[in-house]
């Protein structure tokens, strides 16, 4: 799992830097990673985290995402050249600002606001407009990180409620996104990519293949493959509707629902391989860092890219060893000694 999670942050980096894969495209690789994501907090829900605890489940993941974001975020504000209109802003659009730039939710509405006569506006069609929020983003990949946190508070209410509920969940999702589409007209980005209510099917989704994973029978396990084809082939069918650009969308939406089905096979059989743990670990810091080395180097030619690639790749290993590893010991011991405090055994997979 460690080597596929790498994997799709390098798709969106290449993106990034302008030399693309081709396959995955950056917004598949991105929402693969919301598949990967709720498989895991369907997981460490379930099997770490007990009744009682769900302060502790939102306060480790904060301090999971939020101290590299930090780090990152200030070496970003010190060299990226886009931010500098933003202090043309009143008092309430740069307090909205600075509040998400530092607690990270509400970036992902910063593709319905627009800077107008020096305050923010609102649209719902922000489709080619100048002046969108997003364009003055020092780390413009953060929006993901909110999406990520409004399912981690949901999450504890939905992912523990069995494999019915949550196709549930997906299907209304799912609905939703189409009558945005058909009922409202509401196509492109960011309705397509970036609204939470469309997006959490893709949470819900790797949730789902958790119950596959811990299936004790076979009767159960073909019950949950049999839900878990189906969501997977109804977001095909709905992100190909959303969006279509021809044969890469199609190569795009066939490895999504690859990681769909694929994850708790995938889980299984790599969860004890130490370097592809390792690797993984590497995914979440060079996503979040690679900007600022875009920022740095402005990479316009093929070497210019492989330059910031590479550096972003250094930068990442130095941020897991010296930021991430040091909070990870604390956060795992917040959760001995919580579960030692009820007197239950403590369950630690191999995820992060």
């Amino acid at each position: 799992m460690g080597s596929l999670r790498l994997f799709l942050a390098l798709s969106v980096v290449l993106v990034h830097f302008g030399i693309p894969l081709g396959f995955p495209t950056s917004d598949i690789a991105v929402q693969s990673f919301f598949v990967i994501s709720g498989f895991y907090m369907a997981l460490v829900l379930n099997e770490k985290y007990g009744p009682g605890s769900y302060f502790l489940f939102i306060s480790n993941r904060v301090l999971r995402l939020w101290p590299t974001y930090a780090v990152v975020l200030v070496l970003s504000l010190a060299v990226a050249p886009n931010w500098g209109p933003i202090a043309a802003l009143d008092l309430p659009g740069l307090a909205f600002w600075i509040g998400s730039q530092i607690f990270i939710v509400g970036q992902e509405i910063y593709f319905f606001l627009f800077i107008s006569n020096g305050a923010l506006a609102s649209t719902l069609h922000p489709g080619g407009m100048s002046g969108l929020l997003y364009t003055f983003a020092p780390i413009p990949q953060a929006w993901t990180l909110g999406l990520e946190f409004y399912f981690y508070l949901l999450a504890p209410f939905v992912v523990r409620r069995g494999p019915l509920v949550i196709a549930a969940a997906i299907a209304g999702s799912l609905i939703l996104r189409i009558a945005l589409l058909w009922g409202f007209g509401f196509s492109g980005e960011p309705w397509t990519y970036r609204f939470f209510p469309s997006e959490i099917a893709l949470f819900l989704t790797g949730s789902l293949g958790y119950y596959a994973y811990v299936s004790r029978t076979d009767e159960e396990r073909k019950q949950v493959y049999r839900l878990l084809s189906t969501a997977a082939v109804s977001l095909f069918a709905a992100l190909a509707l959303s969006k279509w650009d021809g044969v890469s969308r199609l190569a795009s939406l066939s490895l999504l629902c690859a990681v769909i089905i694929g994850v708790p096979r995938l889980f299984e059989s790599t969860r004890d391989i130490a370097w592809d743990r390792h690797l993984g670990e590497l995914s979440y810091p060079l996503y979040i860092c690679h900007f600022l080395f875009g920022w740095i180097l402005l990479p316009e030619t093929i070497a210019g890219a492989c330059l910031a690639l590479a550096m972003s790749l250094i930068a990442s290993i130095m941020l897991y060893r010296w930021v991430e590893a040091p909070i990870d010991r604390w956060r795992q011991n917040r959760l001995k000694k919580a579960r030692h405090a009820t007197d239950k055994p403590v369950l630690v997979p191999a995820v992060s």
